[in-house]
Formats: C-alpha cells, sequence, structure tokens
C-alpha cells in the first residue's frame, strides 16, 4: 500500500479511456479505492490523498467538446432556475430508464434499525421554517450548542457510494457508468456523477445551499412505486432569494429535476428535500454543461 501505487493508478485513470469513464462514476474516496484494487493497485485514503497533491490537476480529464453555446435558460424576474420533466419524454433517456433497476440499490450492508432510530422530528420540522427567518436561526443555534453525535443530523439518509463491499456493488457501478456514456450522448459533453442517493421511509436532506460547488446540476428522482395520493409525496423545498417564500414541490416517479447553484449572497439557492412516506426514494445527481437545455425539449 504506497503513494506510488496510487500515482501509478491515477496515470492510467488519465490515459485509459475505460478506467477515465469509470471515475465519472465515482462520487466518493472509497469507490476510487475499490476501482483501483479491482486493477492490482494497493493503497489507502492517505495514500490517495498525498498522491493527489503531487499530482495537482493531472488527474482532471479535459471536458470533451461542447457545441457552441446558444441562449441559456433564464429565470423569471425574483425566481430560480429549476425545471422539471418527466424522463419518459426525454429523448435518449431510455437507456437511463432501463439502468434504474440496476441504480436503485438497498445495499445489505445499511444498518436500518440503527438509521431510523437516528431520526429526529424536531430536525425534520425544521424544514418548515424559512432559512432566513429567526425560528431557524434560533433551531440552528440549539443544533450548534448540542453535543456533537456520531450521525449527520442535516443528512437523514443513505449515500449509496459510501456502501462499496455490498454483494451488488459491482453491478451497480457498471450502470453508474453506462448511465454517464448515456447522458454524454445527449449532452454531447462531459457529465459526471454528483452523488446516488436513497432516501428510505421518514429520510431528509435539512436546509443548505451547495455553494462551494456551483453551476447546472440534474437529478434523476424515482421511487419503488406510485403513491397513493398527490397530496402525500415527497418533495424539494427552496426559498425564494427574492420574495423569501417557501416553494414546495412535489415529486412523482421517473422525474428530472435541473437547477442552478450560484455564489451570490442574494441569489442562494436554500433547498431541502424530505421524504415523509412509506415509499424509498431514490435521486442521482450529475454534473452537467450549461447547454443542457439546449440537447431536450422545452422545459415545465
Amino acid at each position: 500500500m504506497t503513494v506510488e501505487s496510487c500515482t501509478r493508478f491515477l496515470r492510467l485513470a488519465e490515459e485509459d479511456p475505460e478506467v477515465r469513464q469509470q471515475m465519472k462514476a465515482l462520487t466518493g474516496v472509497e469507490e476510487v479505492i475499490r476501482l483501483a484494487r479491482t486493477g492490482g493497485y494497493d493503497f489507502t485514503v492517505r495514500d490517495l490523498m498525498t498522491a493527489s497533491a503531487e499530482a495537482g490537476a493531472r488527474d482532471v480529464p479535459e471536458p470533451m467538446d461542447a457545441p457552441p453555446a446558444g441562449d441559456r435558460p433564464k429565470a423569471p424576474a425574483g425566481a430560480v432556475y429549476h425545471y422539471e420533466y418527466d424522463m419518459n419524454d426525454l429523448p435518449g433517456f431510455g437507456a437511463i430508464i432501463d439502468e434504474l433497476p440496476r441504480l436503485k440499490v438497498q445495499p445489505s450492508t445499511v444498518d436500518l434499525a440503527r438509521f431510523h432510530d437516528a431520526f429526529r422530528e424536531e430536525d425534520l420540522h425544521s424544514t418548515a421554517l424559512a432559512p432566513s427567518g429567526p425560528e431557524y436561526q434560533a433551531w440552528r443555534d440549539r443544533v450548534a450548542a448540542a453535543p456533537p453525535g456520531d450521525v449527520r443530523r442535516d443528512f437523514h439518509l443513505i449515500n449509496l457510494d459510501d456502501h462499496v463491499a455490498h454483494q451488488g456493488y459491482d453491478a451497480y457501478l457498471a450502470a453508474k457508468t453506462r448511465a454517464i456514456a448515456a447522458l454524454e450522448d445527449v449532452f454531447h459533453a462531459e457529465v459526471r456523477f454528483s452523488g446516488s442517493m436513497w432516501y428510505p421511509p421518514s429520510a431528509y436532506r435539512l436546509w443548505h445551499t451547495n455553494e462551494d460547488q456551483p453551476g447546472w446540476r440534474m437529478y434523476i428522482v424515482d421511487f419503488d412505486g406510485d403513491f397513493a395520493a398527490p397530496e402525500r409525496t415527497s418533495f424539494f423545498r427552496y426559498q425564494n432569494p427574492a420574495t423569501g417564500d417557501l416553494v414546495t414541490l412535489r415529486e412523482r416517479p421517473r422525474m428530472v429535476r435541473f437547477f442552478k447553484i450560484e455564489q451570490d449572497p442574494d441569489r442562494l439557492l436554500w433547498h431541502c428535500i424530505v421524504n415523509p412516506t412509506e415509499r424509498h426514494r431514490w435521486s442521482f445527481g450529475f454534473v452537467v454543461p450549461d447547454h443542457w437545455a439546449e440537447c431536450l425539449p422545452e422545459p415545465s
């Protein structure tokens, strides 16, 4: 387990098209280490940090050529950059739909009893509060003053990419890699996974902005079945940065959501996700090119 082994793997990831493509599907350090070990490269997290620092930007692939930029999606005054589609309506997304059964995994390495024990009604209630309001600020102050626990309170969901030891991981990674290739065919540019999340019943992601990762994001959202009632679904909620109003968007199976993360303090997109239902929810995030809308029908 050496830095040299890691350096050789990072060089391979630059030069080998197959490994290069697989790397676009990875979001976690443990995923990188597992992929490397399948090729005979053995190293630790510390080795990876050292080798990456020494390599600098060499392990970051150059983006594919993109078509000339046209008009970008424009948000109405006082609104946010947010668009939704049904997957079935999108050209080229049939290949992604075919991969969903292999992407929507429930790793055997997840301790669901421990997960459910970590649920906090107070934390869930915070998603009904405006992030700019005093009641939310008071809740954040209480959380900050509480003794540190062994789980993240803002992140009551399961990051699938943290679970590389379950029996189905290799098939899951292969599906992620094929999904990247299919999306690059749609957008004619490089696409990367940004996260793969499983929201069991009563899961939530509390208010956040992602302001340290600006740019366009695409999320594919699906479930293990239909909702019994349209008024009782999972939802995506954001605060309009211009008006302070909370906007709640009900979800449905096989939907695609695009939104833009900005760093301007006046345009931060505070948002949260809640699944208060008995359905299981999965969301797969991607970093997509600025010209994504030119490759799809008019968004809703």
